[in-house]
């Protein structure tokens, strides 16, 4: 009965550094930030006052919210679109590639290797307006200069631009993996009905790939919902907020302002978000379904 009791209880003990540190690093921090969202929170104040939703009120009143938020939505939608188009035509490149696919994929993947500090350094003096090596070729080719980062117009493509460059590898990656997983046999017996190049991408290689697509999205999605390293940067949120995100105005409130209430009611909200994308891409791969039948 003692070995019994033992070998049942053994496996929380193992557990319990594990859920120690998760403790530790994620939960206790979250509820600290819903904490801090419903008080006038500020570091240097020894009284920080309760107030309710006042900072969640102020928040969907506010123009820069409002903005920030439709800014995240066309960078995130603009980034993660394109990096599965130019991703998926990489991949399936790649994977009929006869000779030097190790090379290529090496050479391919540099740019997941540099940090976003770096990749975002590299843009800004790529894309200066006076001595930028961008708008040097740009002369060559019989087009004027262009102020890329202080640009209304141009700004945001910029960074969407840059984000595409150094993530676009990621997505490649993933989907190589999956096309390297899929069997030879679909591909026989479509050859055999006689079905086009075409018809065995739409009608194979897409099915096959379905799981491995929707992961991929879900992944670069949450990546870009997030992003502040390049924009701060590159733009800092210019000209006139047009890059502003909403991780940009959690820094710009909470850091430079001081404002941690508001900050970390922004933060709440992009959770919400967040969480929201996850359960509705998890629902959309029915991976609930497969829990519970298991």
């Amino acid at each position: 009965m003692k070995k019994f009791r033992l070998a049942r209880t053994g496996p929380y003990w193992v557990m319990a550094p594990g859920m120690l540190l998760l403790l530790l690093f994620s939960i206790y921090p979250f509820v600290f930030l819903l904490k801090i969202s419903f008080q006038e929170y500020s570091p240097i104040s020894p009284q920080n006052p309760f107030v309710g939703f006042d900072n969640y009120r102020t928040l969907f009143q506010d123009h820069n919210f409002w903005n920030a938020l439709k800014v995240t939505a066309v960078f995130v939608v603009c980034t993660v679109a394109l990096e599965f188009l130019i991703g998926l035509g990489l991949a399936l490149v790649l994977n009929r590639l006869p000779l030097g696919q190790r090379i290529f994929q090496s050479v391919v993947l540099l740019p997941i290797a540099m940090a976003p500090t770096v990749v975002g350094l590299m843009f800004r003096f790529m894309m200066n307006e006076q001595y930028g090596v961008l708008n040097y070729f740009m002369e060559l080719a019989g087009f004027s200069r262009q102020a890329w980062l202080s640009d209304l117009h141009l700004a945001l493509p910029a960074l969407i631009l840059t984000d595409i460059w150094q993530w676009t590898p990621f997505m490649m990656i993933i989907l190589l993996a999956g096309l390297k997983g899929i069997p030879d046999e679909p591909y026989e017996s479509a050859a055999i009905d006689g079905a086009s190049p075409w018809q065995m991408f739409r009608y194979v290689t897409i099915p096959q790939l379905s799981r491995i697509i929707s992961i991929a999205l879900l992944l670069r999605t949450i990546d870009a919902f997030r992003i502040y390293d390049t924009i701060y940067m590159m733009t800092k949120g210019g000209p006139i907020n047009v890059t502003s995100t909403l991780s940009w105005i959690v820094y710009d409130k909470g850091f430079k302002f001081l404002e941690f209430g508001y900050g970390a009611a922004i933060c709440v909200v992009m959770l919400v978000i967040v969480v929201t994308l996850i359960s509705l891409a998890m629902k959309r791969m029915n991976l609930f379904d497969e829990g519970a039948s298991r």
